[in-house]
């Protein structure tokens, strides 16, 4: 197991030609036939679970509303309707289990919540370098980042 993951952040382009970085993760995941599809999540440290649209179930092979009833709240308030199911998706080509909500609107932004990641490792957001690590909780480099925290605590 290695001791975490760098990545840079990603980068979106808007109407007017605004460019906006977000803190991104490379998550691959596996195809109904078997090959292997990276997909860019955005990291999103208020979101309790990770979301994908419904059309990205499809194109893994997964009936989204075979999974459990799930309704996960917007920004606004309102709910959508999802099923929520256990994936297997590789970061860094270590395999891990990622709770998913397959989420009804296909506009809705991939994202990575905090159950099945924030529990297994530190995460940092190092915004004036435009990336983000995740460190393994059990690694010395998450003990470091503890430490660090825990000093700036004391002062």
């Amino acid at each position: 197991m290695s001791s975490g993951h760098v990545f840079p952040y990603g980068i979106t382009l808007s109407e007017g030609g605004i460019v906006t970085t977000f803190p991104a993760v490379e998550v691959g995941f596996v195809m109904k036939e078997g090959e292997h599809i990276t997909l860019f999540l955005l990291v999103d440290s208020g979101a309790v679970i990770s979301v994908l649209p419904k059309s990205d179930a499809e194109a893994l092979g997964i009936q989204a509303e075979e999974g459990a009833p799930f309704a996960v709240a917007g920004i606004d308030g309102k709910a959508i309707q999802g099923w929520r199911h256990e994936v297997p998706v590789l970061l860094e080509n270590e395999p891990y289990n990622l709770p998913v909500v397959f989420l009804e609107n296909s506009n809705v932004p991939r994202i990575l919540g905090r159950q099945g990641v924030f529990d297994k490792f530190t995460v940092v957001f190092e915004e004036n370098k435009q990336r983000s690590a995740l460190a393994n909780i059990q690694s010395k480099e998450a003990q470091a980042i503890g430490e660090g925290i825990d000093a700036i605590a004391r002062k």
